[in-house]
Parts: structure tokens; sequence; C-alpha cells
């Protein structure tokens, strides 16, 4: 951009030029080139700018150059050094502009990288740079998460049930905006709250509930569907009895926290602050979580990983058939307002692109009235009260769906719907008295597959090229095992017009503190069909995303993590995670690729390899001292010393792939519950748990010696939550649990060394399993361990012709694991 349009574009009735040629001399300002230099107590190198705007006390300094580069920021730097000296009371913006395009670089204030303005692309006006100097609010998430449970404690101190909170707070904050608006109040200090604290004390309780229902009305003046929202809010909200009872002091109480301790903390203005603004209102919907087990709120940090994966932008339009409380929506909204102020384009051309994502590319549809109310709220704190977001029943709403007309689908539906809800074409085959769907939500995909290809038949027809579209959605587990015929057929169906892209396991109790399922997230592109025209089919990405740097926290869910640096741990996963799926890479342990189709497993647990890099003495350790526990549990070993040999040397890269079936002898165990057995000293009962070597008691061996099994072997934990895909090894005799455990033996090899070995490998596959994903079947013996090979003086791997243990005949060396079991401490001393 030349210079005459950069004075335009700033506002030439701005213009503070001092010297011939429309430059700025601060040797002229200053009066003399003396009394500069004893102003800035030095020499400058610089001291003629290119251009200077100047107006109530704010300065914007523009150098320009063809194409500026990093040393240029040290001669502005140094005029911005002169403005000081000479006129210290001015706010400062600082800009390098080129002339050969329109790239620039904005400071506030200070020229360094932490006062650089990267959201501020383009050249701007004026009255822009002043508003970048109003006074506004800091984003502390931290403080915002802290407070949110403060103020969730006070509302259960004044009898809001746990239900309403969210809405509560939510309409409460809309109110709070507003207020501070009219009476101009841009800053929250001391005396601003209290100024505030006594507006709102010479109102009664009604005249509150008033003001707040009128904000809701202005806020939805132009909204779809107008009435009947504000008629649930009301109705929701305002006209509740406890939300009724509240004092006048009440009011006043909860306002001023929510202002003090909240809102002070939220720059709504930024992306961040809108990242906190939806943080803070999850929170409360975690809180009415805990008192409903079914309720699935889509955690923010899982909503914003879906939505960079499906590559939300200002371009595309959103659509969510079960919105619920409207956080995809939001999130894509969030993230689609933030691109458009990453463009290089002019205050008024960035908010008609901020009105048309608003207004054009947001599009809900909700069954439930309150999780209605719930979006609409959501939506109105995020600032856009014009949503097309409707409540109704996404089976009945074909034609809202072709009117979105979606780049992008973003889902958490419901995994157990009435049947009423449904229509018939899609409840055909099942069960007459079925109380739940039994496709676990995939029924909904099936819905919007069928109504896509309508309107891609209705593009072909008109000449049109067929639309694809990017779908992210979440659903349980058990749908991507698809063990029931109900769920493997929707597999089926589903690829036959569309692509299955990628499929995450996400972490345990991600919904956690409402509902336990255990969820993976589907990524399909819809309109494409999953085999290739010439009858191959491309593989799809799996990835193990278990492990996202939240941890769980009383009262507040699963919170994010930080490092030592103060860095989000989260933030450095996501890219991970994204890394891996963007550029397929596989990674042993945490992704895979595999060509599946209907029938087959959608989870990286089926099609990962175990990652042997990270196993070390450690693991060998744990297990040795288990089973030394176990040991002196049933009275039988007492620990008399340590090792003192050197630990011998782990390399796993020359380990080769064994299977369990052919390794072991597989037996079931035989035994019952504990409940089923008497005290006694004769045999251990090892139930199906890791810990102590899963010793639950001794018992009687009277009247249930059927039950027993032949002790040296190891033990595969097969089901259960907490410990399926572990094992544990026994060399006495014990009753183990019939269905839950079985028994590998290795006929004449076996001992209490190798057998610890063994055990410490196969717990390796562990997070593979789970209560949805027992380790039984082919899982089990289809289980593929690697192991150290006997070698020949040469090094050369040793054959058995028979191929007993392996199919390319390798012999695992059994020597080499008894003998590090015995190297390590207490590993030398587990017979007696």
């Amino acid at each position: 951009m030349d210079r005459v349009s950069m004075c335009n574009r700033i506002g030439n009735a701005y213009k503070t030029s001092n010297i011939e040629g429309g430059e700025y001399s601060y040797v002229q300002a200053a009066g003399s080139r003396e009394k500069l230099i004893q102003a800035l107590g030095y020499v400058p190198e610089h001291f003629k700018l290119d251009i200077r705007f100047e107006n109530n006390g704010v300065v914007v300094l523009v150098e320009t150059k063809q194409n500026f580069v990093k040393a240029d920021e040290d001669q502005l730097r140094e005029y911005l050094a002169e403005e000081k000296a000479l006129h210290p009371n001015n706010k400062i913006i600082c800009i390098l502009a080129n002339t050969n395009n329109d790239q620039i670089r904005v400071w506030k204030a200070v020229v360094d990288d932490a006062h650089l303005l990267v959201e501020e692309t383009a050249l701007d006006s004026m009255e822009h740079y002043e508003d970048l100097f109003i006074i506004s609010r800091q984003n502390d998430r931290e403080a915002v998460l802290k407070n949110t449970y403060k103020l969730n404690e006070t509302l259960h101190k004044k009898d809001i049930d746990e239900r309403l909170r969210s809405q509560f707070v939510g309409t409460t904050l809309l109110y709070i905006r507003d207020v501070l608006k009219r009476q101009g109040i841009s800053d929250i200090t001391d005396t601003t709250r209290k100024q505030l604290r006594d507006y709102w004390s010479s109102f009664s309780p009604s005249q509150i509930r008033t003001g707040i229902g009128d904000t809701l009305t202005g806020l939805l003046d132009n909204s779809d569907n107008k009435a009947e929202k504000i008629r649930l809010l009301q109705k929701n909200v305002l006209d509740d009895q406890k939300v009724k009872s509240l004092k006048t002091k009440d009011w006043v109480d909860i306002l001023d926290e929510i202002v003090g301790n909240i809102y002070s903390y939220i720059n709504t203005d930024t992306s961040e602050g809108q990242d906190i603004l939806n943080l803070f209102f999850i929170a409360f919907n975690k809180y009415t979580g805990k008192a409903d087990k079914n309720q699935a709120f889509t955690p923010d940090h899982i909503t914003n990983f879906m939505c960079r994966v499906t590559g939300v932008d200002r371009t595309k339009r959103i659509f969510d058939g079960t919105c619920g409380s409207g956080s995809f929506l939001v999130q894509a909204m969030v993230l689609e307002l933030a691109d458009c102020n990453h463009q290089r384009v002019t205050a008024a051309e960035k908010q008609a692109m901020l009105e048309a994502v608003r207004k054009e590319h947001i599009y809900g549809v909700e069954i439930e009235e309150k999780a209605f109310g719930l979006s609409t709220t959501n939506m109105l704190i995020h600032g856009d009260g014009n949503s097309n977001v409707k409540k109704a029943n996404l089976f009945e709403s074909e034609a809202f769906f072709k009117e979105a007309n979606p780049d992008i689908i973003l889902m958490n539906p419901p995994y157990n719907a009435k049947p009423i809800t449904i229509p018939k074409a899609y409840k055909k085959d099942w069960k007459a008295d079925a109380k739940e769907d039994p496709t676990k939500g995939m029924v909904f995909l099936k819905f919007i597959s069928d109504t896509l290809k309508k309107m891609n038949k209705a593009r072909e027809d008109e000449g049109k090229t067929p639309k694809e579209v990017k779908i992210a959605i979440l659903l349980p587990v058990s749908a991507a095992i698809g063990t029931s015929n109900y769920i493997s057929d929707m597999k089926k169906a589903l690829l036959e017009d569309n692509t299955l892209e990628a499929v995450f396991t996400l972490p345990n109790e991600i919904f956690y503190p409402g509902a336990s399922a255990s969820a993976c997230c589907m990524v399909f592109t819809f309109g494409k069909p999953h085999k290739n025209a010439d009858g191959t089919v491309n593989k799809t990405f799996f990835g193990y995303y278990k492990e996202d740097g939240h941890k769980k926290k009383k009262n507040l869910g699963r919170i994010e993590q930080f490092d030592e640096n103060n860095n989000s741990i989260w933030k450095q996963i996501e890219e991970e995670w994204l890394d891996l799926y963007r550029n397929k890479t596989v990674k042993d342990g945490i992704s895979a690729m595999q060509a599946v189709s209907g029938n087959d497993e959608w989870l990286c647990e089926a099609y990962m390899k175990t990652d042997y890099s990270q196993l070390c003495k450690e693991d060998f350790q744990i297990i040795i001292n288990n089973y030394v526990s176990y040991l002196i549990q049933i009275k039988k070993y007492p620990v008399l010393s340590t090792s003192n040999k050197n630990t011998l040397k782990l390399n796993t890269s020359n380990w080769k792939d064994f299977f369990v079936k052919k390794l072991f002898r597989i037996e079931q165990t035989n035994g019952i519950v504990t409940d089923g057995l008497d005290d006694g000293n004769d045999i251990p009962y090892i139930a199906a748990k890791h810990e102590i070597n899963g010793f639950e008691k001794l018992c009687s061996i009277e009247g249930v010696e059927s039950w027993k099994s032949k002790g040296n072997c190891v033990i595969f934990i097969q089901l259960g939550e907490g410990s399926c895909g572990f094992a544990n090894y026994s060399y006495d005799d014990f009753i183990g649990m019939n269905g839950k455990t079985s028994c590998g033996y290795i006929d004449e090899i076996l001992n209490p060394y190798i057998g610890l070995f063994l055990t410490t490998i196969l717990c390796c596959e562990r997070p593979k399993h789970s209560f949805g994903r027992s380790w039984t079947g082919n899982r089990l013996t289809d289980t593929i361990i690697k192991l150290p090979i006997q070698k020949n003086e040469e090094g050369y791997a040793i054959i058995d012709e028979n191929k007993r243990f392996s199919d390319e005949g390798f012999i695992p060396d059994w020597q080499f694991m008894e003998d590090y079991i015995k190297s390590l401490p207490y590993g030398d001393r587990l017979e007696g």
C-alpha cells in the first residue's frame, strides 16, 4: 500500500507532518538537534518518521519500507523513544508497513514481542487505534475456574437448584453485561462495584427479574422463534419458585460476585476471552451433570479438538443435530470469529465478516426443552442472539438441514434415545419392546447420511457436483466395537455412501461428573463412498487418544493441568494428536492405519502395536514386588534378601512377535465369587484384579475341589473395567473366577521367573482392553507380544522346525527371561 492510501485509511485529518514531504521530524518538534539529544540523553541515529497521526492523546507512528525486516524494528523503536521523550503523556501505536504489499506489524506502547498485536493485520482508522486504549478486562482462566466453584457454592447457599444454575448464571451474566453498558462502566474497580451494588440495592426482587427479562427480550430481537425462546427462559429461570424467593440482598450478593469474581477476569472482545466464557458456562453444566448421570456435556477442549480436526474456519457452515447446551456451535463460532479477526481487512470489512458468521454459519437442532434453553443462553452469552437453533426433533428437520446446507457437522447424540423419537423407517428391525436405541446413537448418522444423499441427488439432477461434508461425532466405544447385529448392520450401511476417515479413542470418564460412558470420536467424509471405484478401500486412521492432560478434581470435574513453566499440557497433547492424524503417522502405542469394513472393530486398540521402547526394569520390578506381596499374603514365603547382581540390559529392538495361542495352552478357571467360598488356609482365591497379584483371600478347599486351577501358570484377566487386560502369575494352585480369568500354561518350561517376565510383557497389552473391550476369545488368543529369541554363537536365530512357539519358528529365550528376573531385587528369591 502506498503512503497516500495509508493516510487515507488512517485519516488525513489526523496527520501531523512538520517538514516538507509530509514526514515528521523530532528535531523540528524539539526545536533543535541539541534539545532532542538533551531530552533523549543520547544522540539518535534516526529522527525523521515517515507518517505521524494524533488525536485525543493517541499517537500513531508509521514507518514505511518496501519490505520490512526484523532490523527495522530498531528504527521504529527509536522514533517511539523520541515520541515519549517529547510527548510523555501520549498513548502510542507503532506500525511497520510495506509499500510493496499490505503487510503490517503493529505494537501497542512498546516495540517488542510481548506488545505485538497479532490480530492487527490490516491498517485501520484512527478511531480504531484510539479504541485499543480503552481499559479492558484481562483474561485469567485460572481465576475464573476457581471463582466458578465459589459461585456454585454461593448459589447452593442461596438454594438455587443445581439443575437450574447453568442457565441462571448465563442469563444473569447477560443482564450484568447490559447494565454495565447502560451505566457506561468499562472497568471493574472497587468504586464501580460499589456503584453497581448501590444501583441494584435500590430495586425490588421483582424489578431485578423484570430487568433480566427485558435484557433477554432485547437480545432476542429478530431471532427466529423469539417468543418460544423468551417463554422458555421465563419459565425455566425467572418464574422458578426458588429464583422468585431471592431477596434483594441475595440478588446483590450474586450479581456482585459475578461482576467481581467472574466478569472482571474475562475480556469477551478476544478469542481467549470467548474460550474462558465457554469454560465458565460449561462448568455449571458439569454441576448439573452430577444430578443426572445420563447427561453427557462435551468438554470444551474436546469440542475444540473436533472443530480443528474437521477444519472449521470462517468459510464453513456448521450444523449440530443434537446441540444440547450448544457447546459445539459456540466453539465453532468462536474459531470462525477468530479466523475473521486474523484477516487483513479494515474494521468495517471485518465486522461484515463477523456478522456473516453469526447469521449464516451456525445451525442447530435440540429436542429437549431445558437443553434448548441452555443453548439459547449460551449463544446469547457469546454475542449471538440470531443463531439458527431450532427446538425440534432432528428426524423431523430435513428441510431445516437442507436450509443449513452444512460443510461440517459436529455432534454428540444421545446414546440411549427413546425409540418414540425415531421414525419407523429406522427401527423396523428393532425389537418391539426396545426401550432405547440399540444402535447407540448411530441412527442419527444414518438419517443425516440419507438426507445428504437426497440433497446430492437433487444437485446432480441440476448438473451440480455432489457435496462432501465432514462429520465428527462422539459415540460410545460399544458402537465402534459393534458386537450386535444392529450396530454392525448400521456400520455397513454408513460405509456404502460415506468414508470413515478416523476414529479416536478418548479418555475414560470424559464426561465426568456426568455420564459415565466411554466415548470415541468418529470422523467421516459424508457423500464419498468408503470403497473406491476400483474396489479398493483406503486405510482409516486410528488414534489411541486416552491421555489429554486433564485430571479429575473433586467438585470441579476433569481439570486442565499445566507444566512447571505454566504451559498447558493439553495444548501440547492436542498438537501431537492433530499432527499424527493430519500426516497419518503410525506410532506404536498411540496410532495405527487400517483398512476396515462394517464387520470390523473401529478402534485403535484392535490395530495399534504395543510400544516396547518404553519397557524398562521398573515395569518388571513392579510385577516382582506385586508377586512377593502375594507370597506374603498366602503365608508361604518370607523375603530374606535382595539381589546384588547387576541388572541385565533390555534391547527390545531385536525381539520377535509371538501369538498367545502359540505360546500358551489356555484353560478357563472354574471358581465363583467369594460369597461361595468358606474361609480357611488351604488355597488362595485369586480374583479378576491386578493388585497383590489378584489375591482376595485364603479359603477352604473342602467341597470345592472342582473349582481348583493348577498352578505354575499365567492368569489372564479377561473382564472388568479396572483390571481387564492385565495378567498375574501363580506358582501355587488357586481358585479363580469362572468367565473372568483364564490360565496360560507352557508345559515343561514355565517357572516363577519366566512367568513373571511374561506377565510383565502381557501387562503391556492392558491399554487395548476395557470393560467394553474384553480380553476374551480371539482378542486373547490372537494377542501378539514381543519376546527375546534364542540365538547361536554367531548371533543367528535358532529355528524350531516344528514351529511350536511361532509361525516363523523362533524360540523364546527362556534363559534370558529367567536370568533377567533373577538380576532384579527380590527376583532371585521367588522359590522356596
